[in-house]
């Protein structure tokens, strides 16, 4: 399963996807779609939702998406689904930190941070490839990374562990 938050102008919605023999079930915001696509390695993606076909072309355009399906086109933000819903993701140490998990299976593109790394919110952590596009995530808060479970090229699946970053205690 994977969860994670697709911004569409000023409308941010949360959207879970779940696989199961080989369909897609889709969440988006309170309505479930059952999703069959067919994801070329170039060209745009056929998709078949509800008994209708959509031939889909995803671009890259720095870190939002463009997505153009038949004649219109829409620039798409796609976010960790905890930071793009204002609930930070929460970590070990008593909830404090963030434990960034991969909302989608792709592979990891790029490892910004190492441990001990000093980060401060918003700071990049992992780059990911997932459907021929590459999403980067950031620090929900400012601390200190103590795990880097990933290294670049590796192929990651929906819910693996990919870095945690410690938050630094409150003043006593």
């Amino acid at each position: 399963m994977a969860r994670f938050a697709v911004t569409l102008g000023e409308q941010t919605l949360p959207v879970e996807v779940v696989e199961r023999d080989g369909r897609y079930h889709v969440r988006l915001g309170d309505e479930w779609l059952e999703v069959d696509a067919r994801l070329p390695e170039r060209g745009p993606a056929s998709l078949l939702i509800g008994g209708v076909s959509y031939l889909v072309d995803m671009q890259d355009d720095q870190g939002e998406i463009l997505v153009t399906v038949g004649c219109e086109t829409h620039r798409v933000r796609v976010q960790e689904a905890s930071r793009a819903l204002g609930r930070g993701a929460r970590g070990a140490a008593g909830g404090r930190g963030q434990r960034l998990v991969a909302p989608m299976p792709g592979r990891v593109v790029a490892v910004h941070v190492k441990p001990g790394d000093r980060v401060g919110p918003d700071a990049p952590l992992v780059t990911l490839e997932a459907m021929k596009m590459e999403n980067e995530f950031r620090a929900t808060t400012g601390g200190v990374v103590t795990g880097v479970e990933v290294t670049a090229g590796q192929a990651v699946n929906a819910g693996d562990l990919l870095v945690v970053v410690e938050a630094p205690e409150p003043p006593a």
